[in-house]
């Protein structure tokens, strides 16, 4: 233990006292909106030290959570700081940016499911109005589907936002990190698309063939939509591997942006299918 990484260690704490000071003066509107803006002071932190000196910040911040917050403050900082530590580990061992992303999407998908499950009430996580909104335009949908698919969208959106933002850090830090897979090297094997034609069938003809109870209506309904958003992804990464071969990089923000927006994104859905 030297000089440099207490003091690099005693700088990243301040900065995340900064944070949780600024969280507490603004009605926690950084917990609120960007929660997992709390990942990046101890992630930054592990990746440029070693496990066990980045293990000792890691327990100092959150420490330090305790006098500068309430237990939402406590269960987002704590997620977050957990978080950013097995990720730094994940980025210093030069672990695949798959494994790193997924490491951080299950962390988030657990945290979620705890927010939306356990402590609905105590985080004013109430979902029945967004429930009622959507099951207007889907009215076959059942409500622990709904739950299960914003925990895992609100879930793997933020892990995807932590990783991304992750990468532009280390870019500009000069961090060395394993490349990203070049966009035209993104694919599936062949089976995927059987699969997913599958999924459709059983989804749109299958319940109306066979009396299925409501748990296994679910499970179709939880893999159809699961399937939706992975094809899109697909769609995404064709049109993008478009641009750039086309030299059409200023598209590439449209293409993403309207990935997510139904019904325009089924044309996303059928060239995933298709490529």
């Amino acid at each position: 233990m030297n000089t440099k990484e207490l003091t690099r260690g005693a700088m990243m704490c301040a900065i995340y006292g900064a944070l949780l000071f600024i969280n507490q003066q603004t009605a926690l509107s950084i917990e609120t909106i960007v929660p997992w803006i709390f990942v990046f002071p101890i992630l930054i932190y592990t990746v440029n030290s070693n496990i066990k000196m980045s293990a000792l910040v890691a327990i100092a911040m959150g420490l330090l959570t305790v006098f500068l917050g309430g237990f939402t403050t406590w269960f987002y900082s704590w997620t977050s700081i957990f978080m950013g530590w097995i990720y730094g580990i994940g980025v210093s061992k030069k672990w695949s940016n798959v494994l790193n992303l997924a490491i951080a999407m299950i962390i988030n998908i657990i945290s979620m499911a705890l927010i939306v499950l356990v402590w609905t009430q105590l985080f004013g996580m109430d979902l029945s109005e967004d429930f009622a909104l959507l099951h207007k335009f889907i009215p076959s949908i059942d409500f622990r589907v709904f739950a299960c698919l914003f925990i895992v969208l609100m879930g793997g959106l933020q892990a995807l936002c932590i990783h991304t933002i992750a990468l532009l850090i280390f870019i500009k830090m000069h961090i060395e990190t394993r490349p990203m897979k070049p966009i035209y090297k993104v694919s599936s094997p062949h089976w995927v698309a059987y699969v997913s034609m599958f999924i459709w069938y059983i989804y749109f003809f299958g319940q109306h063939m066979v009396e299925l109870n409501q748990m296994m209506i679910d499970i179709i309904q939880l893999a159809w939509f699961a399937d939706y958003a992975l094809l899109v992804y697909f769609g995404i990464v064709y049109l993008l591997d478009a641009c750039v071969r086309n030299h059409k990089q200023k598209l590439s923000f449209f293409v993403i942006l309207l990935g997510f927006f139904p019904p325009i994104n089924i044309i996303w859905v059928i060239l995933g299918e298709l490529d």
